[in-house]
């Protein structure tokens, strides 16, 4: 019996490994575009690129292990059928009970290891990607091109001349910027130098120097006010338009951890965090499910051969 089992663990093993690798490429390979866009747009180095991949392996492992434990029953047992192993055993005695009993060591171990990755891999890796996505923010709006209108920037037109970047801090020389914010009256600063620094909330402060500011006044156009200044403190939000983002894995929810996420479920807005609640604990509970569900559909035996 201790034979047997091993025998078919090892097969629906087999085919387990198989399908979890498949189907994490497959859904990497969805994200892999918006990879490569940020790693040319901000010229990531070889082990940022491979800190993204690594913190956005668990959120792919919580579909893809319910998959695996799935195709791994189904065509485990359908690799026996076909070779009219299943119809050995069962007329030695066995039932589908104990298919049922092998079948479940995988999905609970799928369960276990889904609950593990859901609970408490996942948020810790979202809590990462979140912070990667502050530091992309902050390292893009350094790496302005010079010579260049760049119109990424939300409500704001800038130009730069000269470009000189440095840890923390940049430092530009001819600096043109157009606050769009109100399209009837656009502001436009000049300035023959800046220095642009972080500060605490992810957003730029630019501090100008030796600079000149146009306002006009909407619905009067006869009126133009031109006023001077040799320093001037200006905030600058470092979003861009097109957020260079990971994915939406990078909304506060999914990287709360559980004890906080049950606290939120109190609050008047705590339905949708019911839900997350609910969905981590679901995908890895649908390993039993699906075993459930392999089990009778492998052992029937077929004709022609492999599924």
């Amino acid at each position: 019996m201790r034979i047997l089992t091993r025998y078919i663990l090892g097969e629906i093993l087999s085919h387990t490994l198989i399908g979890g690798v498949i189907f994490t490429f497959i859904l990497f390979m969805k994200e892999l575009p918006r990879i490569l866009e940020m790693v040319v747009h901000n010229s990531s180095t070889l082990a940022s690129v491979a800190e993204v991949f690594v913190f956005m392996m668990p959120n792919f492992f919580m579909v893809t292990i319910p998959m695996a434990v799935l195709v791994g029953v189904l065509l485990g047992f359908s690799r026996l059928a076909s070779d009219s192993e299943i119809i050995a055993m069962r007329a030695s005695g066995m039932g589908i009970g104990y298919f049922v009993r092998v079948g479940s060591i995988v999905a609970v171990g799928g369960t276990l290891l889904g609950l593990f990755n859901s609970l408490y891999v996942a948020p810790r890796a979202n809590q990462a990607i979140m912070a990667m996505d502050k530091a992309l923010a902050t390292q893009a709006s350094y790496e302005i091109q010079p010579r260049v209108f760049d119109e990424d920037f939300r409500n704001f037109v800038l130009y730069v001349q000269d470009v000189r970047s440095g840890t923390g801090a940049a430092n530009w020389r001819q600096v043109f910027i157009a606050d769009v914010t109100d399209p009837l009256a656009p502001k436009i600063t000049t300035a023959a130098s800046a220095t642009v620094v972080s500060d605490s909330t992810q957003n730029l402060l630019m501090r100008l120097r030796d600079g000149t500011e146009h306002e006009t006044v909407a619905g009067q156009p006869q009126q133009y006010n031109v006023s001077t200044f040799d320093t001037t403190d200006l905030p600058f939000a470092a979003s861009q338009q097109s957020d260079a983002h990971l994915g939406r894995l990078d909304t506060p929810i999914y990287a709360m951890p559980m004890n906080e996420l049950r606290a939120h479920i109190r609050t008047p807005d705590g339905k949708r965090f019911l839900i997350e609640l609910h969905k981590r604990f679901a995908y890895p509970v649908a390993c039993l499910v699906l075993m459930l569900v392999g089990v009778p559909l492998g052992v029937t035996s077929r004709r022609g051969g492999k599924s």
